[in-house]
């Protein structure tokens, strides 16, 4: 890899991952069909460009960040607060466990079979995302209504489970997290807060089984650091223009034509 794909990589990271259409499964399809990097070196890259955007979340939730960590220093814990001690919880109770499978997967499978599995994991993300779609619509026509104002600790552990199992290449983590927390009839709003704000101990908690990798690789650390800082700058100028344009489309469908994509190279790559 050079200097730069490094750059297109952090760009592309900080362009997908305030997309529900996986940036880590998306990435890794990169780095494994194009640059054809191992698919254990993608997806500690995929994990290590986190870095990047989670940046870019410490910079626009800096003020909301300051006063959950100061509540939780001094213990006067409310809703927020509850809310991401059992999500992060249950996010790696679930998570770790996926992690260390999917590390020896990748370590163990070939570029194909980790092309099939990422693909399968896109196409259900794709069907997560077309159901929570309709489900708001669902729940109104049923007569519901409001949404809830509050969100509570049995949401929060859904919400975490639903993360822990995004450690998945192919599993959108807004996605999952969003979704499970609209299902749960949380408003809208509130649940991307929510999922932005559970993304930051999750990312820094991935960083830290990452890092350790990373540093014991003979690659030349300037190119992972360009495309995190590429991520940072390219988040910090779209986070706003991403979210609104999630509002408005439907990725399901993208999600879904991507995964075929995946699986079909996947079997033509075993078959020749």
């Amino acid at each position: 890899m050079d200097y730069y794909q490094a750059i297109f990589i952090g760009m592309f990271q900080g362009i997908a991952e305030w997309l529900p259409i996986s940036s880590s499964g998306q990435v890794m399809l990169l780095f494994i069909n194009f640059l054809k990097i191992t698919p254990e070196e993608a997806y500690s890259y995929s994990l290590l460009l986190h870095l990047g955007t989670l940046m870019a979340l410490f910079f626009k939730f800096r003020y909301e960040l300051g006063k959950i960590l100061f509540k939780f220093i001094l213990f006067q814990w409310e809703e927020k607060e509850k809310f991401l001690f059992y999500s992060t919880l249950f996010t790696g109770l679930i998570g770790f466990p996926l992690y260390k499978a999917f590390k020896m997967l990748a370590s163990s499978f070939n570029a194909e079979a980790i092309n099939g599995v990422i693909g399968v994991a896109l196409i259900l993300t794709g069907i997560i995302l077309k159901k929570t779609r309709e489900s708001p619509l669902e729940r109104l026509e049923k007569g519901l209504k409001k949404e809830k104002d509050e969100v509570t600790i049995f949401d929060a552990i859904v919400a975490g489970i639903a993360q822990g199992i995004s450690v998945v290449p192919g599993i959108s983590r807004s996605g999952m997290t969003i979704g499970s927390l609209l299902l749960l009839g949380v408003k809208q709003e509130k649940a991307v807060e929510l999922s932005f704000l559970m993304a930051v101990p999750a990312i820094l908690g991935a960083l830290f089984l990452e890092l350790p990798e990373v540093s014991r690789s003979s690659e030349d650390i300037s190119l992972p650091l360009i495309s995190i800082f590429s991520a940072f700058i390219v988040s910090l100028l779209m986070i706003d223009v991403m979210l609104k344009i999630a509002k408005h489309l439907n990725f399901s469908k993208f999600c879904i034509l991507f995964g075929f994509i995946a699986l079909i190279a996947s079997i033509l790559g075993v078959l020749m």
